[in-house]
């Protein structure tokens, strides 16, 4: 008797079943403060549901099938259509306590129980009383389930698979119900994985799972109520209950909680402007929920327009329309720094963030927020990066060394040594040294006082025989066209569409070019636009003309093409360059070319001696390999045996351990008819470690630490979008993906690297806001992975949630990977601001408890920054690691 008095209120003297008020407390003895369900228990005591005896619960007792549905029926608000005074007979094998037996004739009405399944069950079990049976954990769900009125979709997933190890213990009758209660939350498993269907429940189990279940069937019960937060304080809520402001005191027995949170919470942590649910005695609160993160506010984006202080009054353009926003004595208003302002202060052409409530009728200004205010001001420093639509500039000041991002006018002038550059914006260079001028916000002008490289466009006219300087020809075709000469640097590169190993000497009159200028106005790289070289790859000779200089070849397709060898044509025989007289016995019948040609002028001759493209079929029985290069020709080569495989990472590769999708570069004996090695091209993920301009060579990591040194000369560098860079452009830190042909590296790719918060996931998509705040999205409709608790491949995208921390970037075979990274749980204990340096709790005397904040650090509580003076000690904090360096601390 006793145990079911303390959960119902039941009275064995009385026989009846007393109300519980919600003005009772519901602190029982045995719930310490703490305890995992005491959440669920006190609000549940308040609604009167449940009520204990003598002040105690006892949450861990188990709970018998007769005492779950008089709380069901309580839950559902229909305990006064309980009538005690009727004659009730069951069949015999059917024993329930005559106190229940109105309860359960009421459950059996309202469909919370099946007759039949029950009276089934009980004539099964002979030697246990129906009532007094504990009540298993598939039951009970099953009950909660039909108590909020999902029976329909329970037995819509009847036949769906229960998702615990132990799912296939659950009974055939309940498993639907099991899946749904899943996935609404209302009851989770014993373990991870193990759901315990044939287990008892507890008295605390009970409570939860009745709990939680409010969310998806409100009832109303007394002294509950529910409205919208507006502020707190340590002593009271403020909120709009019922058309109507009001207040609640707040006393250190107060219940205060957050949906998100099985713990207590500090009235400090719920968020303004959301929906509560409070149980109150009088003005005074007993228990304080946040229901969800929902605000139920809108955020206005406008320019103000004019300040009417007489009227507590800010007219602001929204879109073309002037706004007028009227403000209070409760409006927060703050500048760009968040520090709190007067209205007074408010400047005409300031752009604001507004925030208004949507829940009273009359709509309040709770904040208005200066994003940025109208700028007049001229600066120095060097250019952090830079975007060209819109256009804006990310500035590292000289004076203060932080960084200040500007709008930039589409017609700011961009000057250099005393020339306003065509192209504007577009002619900056991150790292360029600069001085600006702002106006009302906007940058106006830019000068360029030291760069690593400037672009300018030009004619080519012609080469000094040293090839030290070239004159070109500016805005070629105007009336303000000029001719300009530059020297040119040592190790200046020239790109041309198509063509490898090129020089000045392959540039020729009417090339456009875009130059590249260094800092010292040397050329440094030129790149020739109008002018794309067709590369004939694998062509036969048919035949050899030395006096028209004409060549007649076949294409591997089998089409007939002929072109003109020149003084400027390039001939080159395994890497070595050879003259025209030494080629032209060569060009015999038969005979196989790689032809590079412009129009009908051949500007490249090579000799074959080697065919690179996608492997796809190897025949060990012929010793045969076929390859389908860039140009989708395909050919097939007979193998020396054996043939030398070259394959970085592995020292001794055979035939076997090249693949069929690999790609591979097959070289020829010098008869050009068999295929003496493979190279097998690869590449491997590293992060630049240093860069020395001057010798011409950088250094980089691997993933298991080890570093190579390597010849910036003589490799392709390449920037994300794989644009030729120069070896000036890498930095310190970089991620990038080193390209080996076999066993020699041959190219360095940088990678764009995106760290930051996941916001949102989908089938298709992921968003990624980084710590700079720039939106990213990342489609999923390619090859990707994703890593998480130490576990890597795409069926880990399943396990990504909003709120992540996350590493994106490409691997080494160019598909998207995607880390999380893990936050660390602490406890603040203090910030030193002089030093920098954050100090937490120890958990054991050896840990290392102090860390470096940086200006970069990111401090949040929620989805909003806040100042780290805001930790308090004791606070339960996460810090996330990237790189070795401390990017973010989250208020729990």
């Amino acid at each position: 008797m006793l145990v079911f008095s303390v959960l119902t209120g039941y009275s064995a003297a009385g026989g009846s079943l007393a109300h519980a008020d919600a003005a009772v407390t519901a602190r029982f003895s045995d719930v310490p403060a703490g305890h995992w369900a005491e959440k669920h228990i006190a609000k549940l005591a308040m609604q009167g549901i449940i009520k204990g005896n003598n002040g105690a619960f006892k949450p861990a007792d188990n709970v018998s099938q007769q005492e779950a549905i008089a709380l069901a029926i309580r839950f559902i608000g229909k305990e006064q259509e309980v009538r005690v005074d009727d004659a009730i007979v069951f069949p015999p094998s059917f024993e329930v306590s005559n106190y229940f037996k109105p309860y359960i004739i009421l459950a059996f009405q309202e469909g919370l129980l099946d007759q039949k399944e029950e009276f089934e069950l009980a004539e099964a079990n002979p030697g246990s009383a129906w009532g007094t049976k504990k009540a298993s954990r598939e039951w009970v769900t099953k009950l909660i389930v039909r108590a909020i009125g999902k029976q329909q979709e329970a037995e819509a997933l009847a036949k769906d698979k229960v998702s615990f190890s132990d799912g296939s213990k659950v009974g055939a009758s309940y498993a639907g119900y099991v899946n749904e209660a899943v996935s609404l939350q209302l009851i989770k498993g014993v373990t991870a994985d193990r759901f315990d269907p044939k287990g008892f429940i507890t008295r605390a189990s009970i409570a939860t799972i009745f709990s939680r279940a409010e969310s998806q069937f409100p009832v109303s019960y007394t002294g509950q109520m529910t409205g919208v937060l507006s502020s707190a304080d340590d002593a009271s809520i403020h909120w709009y209950q019922a058309g109507k402001d009001s207040t609640l005191t707040i006393s250190p027995d107060t219940y205060v909680y957050r949906f998100d949170s099985e713990k207590p919470s500090r009235v400090s942590e719920l968020t303004p402007n959301t929906e509560l649910l409070v149980i109150a005695n009088g003005t005074k609160a007993l228990y304080v929920e946040q229901l969800d993160s929902e605000e139920m506010v809108e955020r206005l984006n406008g320019t103000i327009e004019r300040v009417v202080a007489n009227d507590s009054k800010v007219w602001v353009w929204i879109g073309d329309e002037p706004v007028a926003i009227p403000y209070s004595s409760t409006t927060a208003i703050t500048n760009g720094s968040g520090a709190a302002i007067a209205a007074s202060a408010l400047t005409v052409d300031s752009e604001v963030e507004i925030t208004r409530d949507t829940y009273r009728s009359k709509q309040q200004t709770i904040s208005i927020k200066v994003k940025s205010a109208p700028v007049n001001k001229t600066g120095q420093g060097t250019v952090s990066s830079l975007q060209l639509n819109p256009s804006s500039v990310t500035v590292k000041e000289t004076a203060s060394g932080s960084e200040t991002k500007y709008d930039v006018s589409p017609q700011a002038d961009v000057i250099w040594q005393g020339q306003i550059l065509d192209g504007g914006l577009s002619q900056l260079r991150v790292g360029d040294a600069v001085s600006y001028e702002v106006k009302n916000s906007i940058v106006t002008k830019i000068t360029i006082t030291q760069t690593s490289a400037k672009l300018v466009r030009g004619e080519f006219y012609s080469a000094s025989s040293d090839f030290k300087t070239i004159q070109y020809v500016k805005n070629a075709g105007s009336t303000t066209s000029s001719l300009e000469a530059k020297f040119v640097a040592s190790n200046a590169e020239v790109t041309i569409d198509g063509l490898t190993g090129t020089t000045l000497a392959d540039l020729v009159k009417g090339d456009i070019m875009d130059i590249t200028l260094n800092d010292k106005d040397q050329v440094a790289a030129i790149k020739v636009v109008n002018r794309k070289v067709e590369m004939l790859a694998g062509a036969t000779v048919l035949s050899y003309d030395s006096d028209l200089k004409a060549l007649f070849l076949k294409k591997a397709s089998g089409e007939l093409v002929s072109v003109f060898l020149t003084d400027k044509t390039k001939f080159d025989m395994n890497g070595s360059s050879i003259v025209l007289s030494a080629a032209a016995p060569l060009l015999t019948k038969n005979r196989k070319l790689t032809v590079g040609y412009t129009d009908d002028k051949a500007i490249l001759v090579q000799f074959v001696y080697k065919y690179s493209g996608m492997v796809t079929s190897i025949n060990a029985n012929t010793n045969q390999v076929t390859i389908t290069q860039s140009n989708s020709s395909v050919v097939t080569l007979p193998m020396d045996y054996p043939v030398i495989v070259e394959m970085n990472g592995k020292t001794s590769a055979t035939l076997t351990d090249v693949k069929v999708g690999d790609t591979a570069t097959a070289l020829l004996n010098a008869n050009q008819d068999k295929v003496t090695s493979l190279q097998v091209h690869s590449a491997k993920q590293v992060e630049v470690t240093s860069v020395d301009t001057i010798n011409k060579r950088f250094k980089v990591k691997n993933s298991d630490g080890s570093i190579l040194d390597l010849n910036g000369n003589v490799l392709d560098l390449l920037n994300e979008q794989g644009e030729k860079i120069m070896l000036s452009n890498l930095k310190t830190g970089q991620t990038g993906n080193l390209q080996y042909v076999g066993t020699t590296p041959v190219g360095f790719k940088l990678v764009k690297v995106t760290v930051g918060k996941l916001t949102a996931v989908t089938p298709d998509i992921v968003t990624v806001v980084d710590y700079s705040g720039n939106v990213v999205n990342f489609p999923l409709d390619k090859g990707y992975s994703v890593t998480k608790n130490g576990l890597t491949g795409t069926a880990a995208a399943a396990a990504l949630q909003p709120g992540d921390r996350v590493e994106v970037k490409k691997d080494a075979k160019d598909q998207l990977a995607i880390a999380v990274i893990s936050g660390v749980s602490k406890k603040f204990w203090k910030y030193e601001a002089a030093s920098g340096v954050l100090s937490v709790k120890r958990a054991t005397l050896t840990e290392a408890n102090t860390y470096a904040v940086t200006s970069a650090t990111k401090i949040t509580q929620g989805d909003q920054p806040i100042a780290i003076s805001q930790l308090k000690d004791g606070d339960a904090i996460l810090l996330y690691f990237y790189q070795n360096a401390l990017v973010e601390i989250v208020k729990s």
